[in-house]
């Protein structure tokens, strides 16, 4: 249990500076084993072909795909770290708050409880003046609001002091990893939501609404919306904070529900899909379904209907199992396939932003730039939702084929890039002009 004394006195800033300086070892260990497949694997498989040059070329692989995967390895610490730092900077901050609040009410803090000038020595008897029973009872208010906001900030704190202390001891136990795809999808996937999981346990969900009015009137402006991207569902569904804050997340103009969407793809990012449109489609047909539970409405051709060139939306179907009919005639063009989506979106009203600007409720694009046996050279081949934003600017996906929830964009734009060549992110924020 982290104390007063221990969170008032913490130097938040030490553990950015170590999650840099973990990303920063990430980063060289990334591009060392890039290097080396560059520079001795490929120049090796193409120059020695023997028995000897195969078996240096296997040792070579082998050392880049440890260097691979420590990289990955490497920056899950960084986000625990990050997590860490973040979610002790904003229970400080609280518990800064029960401290200035102590100051304004004329109480004083001792051993980590407020005290008054009651405090040990209730009035109490039937010829105690009724001014004496009001300020105690005023007092008494102050005090369990005080008291309020700095237990919560050492319960924040506590959670995320023992959760990033159990990850952090899990991922030294990694170090003999020599998978990249074990610390792409397994490691890297884990500590992403243990990431998600410390910053989410700085909510005080459940709690009174009137501390958590004060909680979030203690924190900073920046401190604020930091939460409402890393969290916009907890936060959307928080008791006792302003009516603006709900709206802003939800979307200011109410023509699409962003925390709608964001609530649907993170609960439906493992379930199956009514139609499969296999390994080409499911991504996009996750995200159609993610604006549709979002409050998105179909844009249908007068003539046409859902058949048109410029339409999105679907229809029930004809229910009879005949999946081809379904996804053709009863699902536009654009419900099911990247570069359909993409285009339609950006040519209805929505608009293209960049990375430090994304938000939850944001559509990511993966736009195939260097030359692929699968995908043509320009073309948008996969989409995802993006879930939240970490205070560190990581944008974390949500997204179907492969499955995954709340996983950073940078490491899975790794692992396209390796299977398929450069990628080019776009990121857009969807915005219906048609209705």
């Amino acid at each position: 249990m982290v104390s007063y004394h221990d969170l008032y006195g913490c130097h938040v800033d030490q553990w950015k500076k170590a999650a840099d300086d973990w990303i920063a070892l990430s980063r060289r260990s990334l591009a060392a084993a890039d290097d080396v497949r560059a520079q001795g694997k490929m120049p090796l498989d193409e120059h020695w072909a023997d028995a000897t040059g195969k078996k240096a070329g296997k040792r070579l692989e082998d050392i880049a795909n440890r260097l691979e995967a420590g990289g990955d390895i490497i920056k899950g610490v960084a986000m625990v770290l990050d997590a860490l730092a973040y979610s002790m900077e904003w229970s400080q901050r609280t518990l800064f708050h029960a401290a200035e609040l102590a100051r304004e009410y004329g109480l004083r803090i001792q051993d980590g409880r407020a005290i008054g000038a009651y405090s040990g020595a209730a009035p109490t008897g039937p010829n105690v003046p009724q001014n004496v029973r009001d300020a105690y009872a005023k007092e008494s208010a102050h005090i369990s609001e005080v008291d309020g906001l700095i237990e919560e900030s050492l319960r924040q704190a506590s959670q995320a002091d023992a959760k990033a202390s159990a990850e952090l001891a899990k991922l030294a136990k990694t170090i003999n990893v020599a998978s990249p795809s074990q610390a792409h999808n397994d490691i890297e996937t884990e500590t992403a939501h243990i990431e998600i999981d410390i910053l989410r346990g700085d909510i005080p969900v459940g709690k009174d609404p009137h501390l958590v009015r004060a909680w979030w009137d203690g924190l900073t402006s920046e401190q604020q919306k930091a939460l409402m991207r890393a969290d916009p569902v907890t936060i959307a569904d928080l008791k006792g904070l302003p009516p603006d804050v709900g709206k802003e997340l939800r979307g200011l103009d109410g023509k699409i529900d962003r925390v709608e969407m964001v609530r649907y793809a993170l609960d439906h990012w493992n379930k199956k899909d009514e139609l499969d449109y296999g390994p080409v489609g499911n991504c996009t047909n996750f995200v159609s379904s993610s604006l549709e539970a979002g409050g998105m409405q179909k844009k249908i051709d007068p003539w046409l209907g859902l058949l048109g060139d410029n339409t999105w939306g679907r229809e029930s179907g004809l229910g009879i199992g005949w999946d081809w009919a379904d996804k053709h005639a009863y699902h536009s063009k654009s419900w099911a396939r990247a570069e359909g989506l993409q285009n339609f979106l950006l040519h209805n009203g929505s608009k293209e932003v960049p990375r430090s600007e994304a938000r939850p409720g944001d559509i990511v694009f993966y736009e195939q730039v260097a030359p692929d046996h699968e995908t043509a050279q320009g073309e948008s081949h996969h989409a995802a939702v993006v879930t939240s934003v970490t205070p560190d600017g990581d944008i974390k996906l949500t997204q179907h084929t492969s499955s995954f929830q709340n996983v950073s964009l940078a490491a899975r734009e790794h692992v396209a890039t390796n299977n398929h060549g450069e990628q080019r992110i776009r990121i857009v924020r969807p915005s219906p002009n048609w209705y």
